[in-house]
């Protein structure tokens, strides 16, 4: 998988995440830190990235109904917000900061 973001660093995963609607499905849990790994770590774009679908469906490998439902089964539970648009999707972690131990 090319990177458009540094691959350096980490982020936080927190125990309590265990309790999380997130936690209880393997996709959400993937595609959170899918969102988390790729997103930008700072600048005033921090905590987004630029994307397509077909791209996560490939990263992922998944079908393309699978990364929709559990896009906007986290954007249901408030973990990430997006925008589409017809070439791409901009996507933003909610409280990114949070999980960078800032």
């Amino acid at each position: 998988m090319a990177r458009e973001v540094d691959t350096k660093g980490y982020v936080k995963a927190y125990r309590k995440m265990q309790d999380t609607e997130v936690f209880k499905s393997p996709y959400a849990v993937q595609l959170f830190l899918y969102c988390l790994f790729n997103a930008k770590f700072s600048g005033k774009d921090a905590g987004t990235f630029v994307t397509t679908q077909d791209k996560i469906r490939k990263d992922l490998g998944w079908s393309r109904p699978t990364v929709i439902k559990f896009m906007k089964f986290l954007k249901e539970i408030n973990c990430i917000d997006y925008q589409g648009s017809n070439t791409d999707t901009k996507i933003k972690v909610i409280n990114f900061q949070y999980y960078q131990g800032k």
